[in-house]
């Protein structure tokens, strides 16, 4: 590899996937601020459907510059399927130790982590197809395939 080629993972850039989880953090914080200030909550849904728009319209962005144009839908499910296997090899072993972790006393309760890697892989599938439309929509909505 010459040093003007870029990293690779898949078909992307790594690049393209340091912009996603900046996506992430990004969308987090924003749906945090939002949920406690506007909305005066404190629900996890909002930072998570932030994360994922953003996530969507940035690795669209990201990923047609490095290519030099707009994502095929199937290249925006490829891209949108392989960080969520990127973010499901680093955080369901997380939320399962916690689950495992936690006493049933504790103010969220304990919860068979089993089912807490259940529901992460659930709502990690929920997350993939959600990003990948706002891939195909930030990218011009191409019916190309």
């Amino acid at each position: 590899m010459s040093e003007s080629e870029p990293l690779e993972l898949g078909s992307y850039a790594v690049v393209v996937y340091g912009s996603l989880f900046a996506a992430t953090l990004g969308g987090q914080v924003l749906g945090m601020v939002l949920d406690a200030v506007v909305l005066g909550r404190r629900l996890v849904l909002v930072p998570l459907v932030c994360s994922v728009v953003l996530e969507g319209i940035v690795g669209a962005r990201v990923a047609a510059s490095r290519k030099g144009r707009p994502l095929t839908r199937v290249e925006a499910g490829s891209l949108s399927g392989t960080y969520s296997a990127g973010l499901a090899a680093v955080t369901l072993p997380l939320v399962v130790w916690t689950a495992a972790s936690r006493s049933p006393q504790s103010p969220f309760g304990g919860m068979n982590p089993t089912v807490a890697a259940l529901l992460g892989l659930a709502a990690l599938g929920v997350a993939t197809l959600l990003r990948w439309g706002i891939m195909v929509l930030a990218s011009g909505g191409r019916a190309r395939s």
